[in-house]
């Protein structure tokens, strides 16, 4: 990296959360342009860092759209229903997969290609089409690539929701390489980056009162689980969890003693490693060994608050939608940027 600012564009950009991952690195980089079409998403984003995404549909982007912009680095984070497990798995042939392709496209035009590039996607991307066309493209126009698969639980999160990464890092004369002898890392750190203790959950969640049932699971909920593998984090949390699944628990009627409740968009959003307006800055980790800098942004960058009008409804779809932002933080900062 120079001592330039790294400008970057950031598609299918959602509440923010590559953007907010950027902000923690640390990187000198500055998010010049967003896009989505999701109009809740682009509310609150604009809430957030006060500049309002584009609405103009990603396959419709054109070479001189992109070009205007002069931007260095590319953060994206595409639809996961063509790629997810729970889904139909059409991969390419799935529309939502279209701008996706249509980006990849788009790069080979570029008089000036992005020297950075980011993606994160759901387990089942490195194994599509889709995940292939693009590794070919970059691999053809000289990227160096390195892919992952990564858990929020390896970056000292209680937070065990395996994703897909990939950093590429545009350099000339690097060889193409054969697509299926690539290594995709599973394991963190790669080499001497910062390792961090998984604190329990209990220091994520907030102080409800015990009258209030706002988000207690209906036992109607639970009683029809009777072939559903529910993963069930308990407040101790370290590195246990319980599995229920038809062979364990016979009888679901058996979990209602636990008093069981959702997370709240508040304790998602932190589990996401989103600073929140609600948290004091935690120490970041070159001040306390061990400690990953969750909740924290440099003083006065924005924070994930979602404006009136958004319901919890909406919030927790918008979260689910999203990504952990210390996770991304941290393979920009050690891997993509170091």
């Amino acid at each position: 990296m120079t001592g330039s600012t790294v400008r970057c564009l950031e598609f299918f950009s959602g509440i923010g959360g590559l953007h907010h991952g950027v902000n923690i690195a640390g990187i000198g980089a500055e998010v010049v342009a967003s896009f989505d079409v999701n109009e809740i998403a682009n509310k609150v984003y604009a809430h957030n860092f006060k500049k309002e995404p584009s609405k103009k549909t990603i396959d419709r982007l054109t070479t001189k759209d992109i070009e205007r912009y002069q931007a260095d680095c590319w953060l994206l984070s595409p639809p996961c229903q063509p790629y997810t497990q729970g889904g139909k798995m059409k991969d390419m042939d799935d529309p939502r997969a279209k701008p996706l392709l249509h980006l990849i496209k788009l790069l080979s035009t570029l008089d000036t290609k992005p020297t950075y590039l980011f993606l994160e996607n759901v387990k089942n991307f490195e194994i599509s089409q889709s995940r292939k066309e693009l590794v070919t493209q970059l691999s053809a126009l000289g990227y160096e690539i390195n892919e992952c698969l990564l858990s929020p639980l390896q970056f000292g999160i209680p937070n065990h929701r395996l994703r897909y990464y990939l950093t590429a890092r545009l350099r000339p004369h690097t060889p193409a390489g054969n697509i299926d002898d690539r290594t995709i890392h599973t394991t963190w750190p790669f080499e001497k980056e910062q390792a961090f203790d998984v604190p329990e959950l209990a220091d994520f969640l907030e102080p409800l009162n015990d009258d209030d049932h706002t988000f207690t699971v209906p036992s109607r909920y639970i009683l029809r689980l009777h072939n559903f593998r529910l993963g069930i984090w308990i407040q101790s949390y370290h590195d246990q969890w319980i599995i229920t699944a038809n062979e364990e628990i016979r009888d679901t009627a058996s979990l209602l003693e636990f008093g069981l409740r959702f997370l709240t968009p508040t304790e998602i959003g932190r589990l996401h490693a989103f600073p929140m307006a609600s948290d004091s800055p935690a120490p970041s980790q070159e001040e306390e060994a061990g400690v990953p800098r969750r909740f924290f942004a440099p003083t006065g960058l924005p924070h994930l608050c979602f404006p009136e009008g958004v319901t919890r409804q909406q919030q927790y779809r918008l979260l689910g939608n999203s990504l952990n932002c210390w996770v991304v933080a941290e393979l920009l900062r050690c891997v993509l940027f170091k």
